[in-house]
């Protein structure tokens, strides 16, 4: 085993004390309320966070805690460029969204700078010779979103989208098999379950193509041509996916009755299954990706429940989408 990954796998191994286990998440889920659930988390990992920042920020400042523990302990360059870069899609998400589409001229809370410095991705916008600074990658999503109609944040949310998808197959599929793999289940998931919305609104067949992302296990054209096939050509195709074959039914369940939250649910279970249970090795660079990755989930998953319990969700349709607790 190589030496320089025995202290980080180590570290890893702590690390792991601080995902919410069952207990804390049945606690969660019965919660009367938002403000109770919160109560419940303060006496968490979270805790230590929530004590300085509102509960955004918490989430922000948790993530980038976890992502600190990967990038000080990796000796996989590649992996740090990747999460380096995923920060910067997301600081350029915020920059860029309030500057062309929101008109906000204000300070824009940002994260931790990661390969690209913060003030570069807010002058790019207006600035040719920082735009000449960005990543290729990010440049291009720059021109697009700046050519977009005044208002069309749709367009731009589906634009920084796909820049996110173009850094994770850039980046992070080329780590290793398993990483790849990880990023395709992701990019399928999300062409499917897009495929699907398209579908259940009665979307043009000719706009499904453009909202797909290439990289997943289908492209985007085969995914097109079976939306023109139906829900029926949809299912079929998702069902030839290696690993897939479980959730066809449930993809079946969802397209008739427009409702989605079982589907997200089965989605995220093979996400935590592929992380929690050994598709990743046990040594070596991957688990510290494999940590930030899961902690990405987990933090996305409070954020939907605490929503949720703010607008009064029951617990039984939390955990309809919800593969926790």
């Amino acid at each position: 085993m190589p030496e320089r990954f025995v202290y980080a796998n180590g570290r890893i191994s702590a690390g792991e004390t601080t995902f919410l286990d069952r207990r804390i998440w049945q606690m969660l889920l019965s919660a009367r309320d938002g403000e109770e659930a919160i109560r419940f988390l303060g006496d968490t990992w979270y805790g230590s966070f929530m004590q300085h920042y509102s509960m955004e920020e918490c989430f922000v400042r948790a993530m980038e805690a976890a992502e600190e523990e990967l990038l000080e302990l990796s000796a996989d360059r590649s992996i740090v460029r990747g999460i380096l870069y995923r920060r910067d899609v997301r600081n350029a998400r915020y920059l860029w969204k309030a500057k062309l589409f929101l008109g906000e001229e204000a300070a824009v809370a940002t994260e931790r700078p990661g390969l690209v410095p913060v003030d570069v991705l807010g002058g790019a916008p207006e600035d040719p010779a920082l735009r000449e600074e960005l990543p290729p990658a990010f440049r291009a999503a720059l021109e697009d979103v700046s050519a977009l109609e005044e208002g069309n944040t749709v367009g731009f949310d589906r634009r920084m989208d796909r820049l996110a998808a173009e850094v994770e197959i850039g980046e992070l599929a080329p780590v290793d098999p398993e990483a790849g793999r990880y990023v395709k289940v992701r990019l399928e998931q999300k062409n499917f379950l897009a495929a699907g919305r398209c579908l259940v609104d009665d979307v043009p067949p000719d706009e499904v193509e453009k909202i797909l992302f290439p990289g997943g296990y289908h492209s985007p054209g085969e995914i097109s041509a079976a939306y023109r096939r139906g829900g029926t050509g949809l299912s079929e195709l998702l069902g030839e996916t290696t690993g897939f074959e479980a959730v066809t039914g449930v993809y079946d369940s969802a397209l008739e009755s427009g409702s989605f939250y079982e589907l997200e649910r089965e989605y995220d279970a093979m996400l935590l299954e592929m992380l929690e249970e050994g598709s990743f090795p046990v040594f070596g660079p991957l688990p510290l990706l494999s940590y930030v990755l899961r902690k990405e989930l987990e933090v996305s998953h409070l954020k939907l429940l605490l929503a949720a319990k703010s607008a009064g969700v029951g617990r039984d349709i939390l955990r309809a989408r919800l593969p926790r607790g």
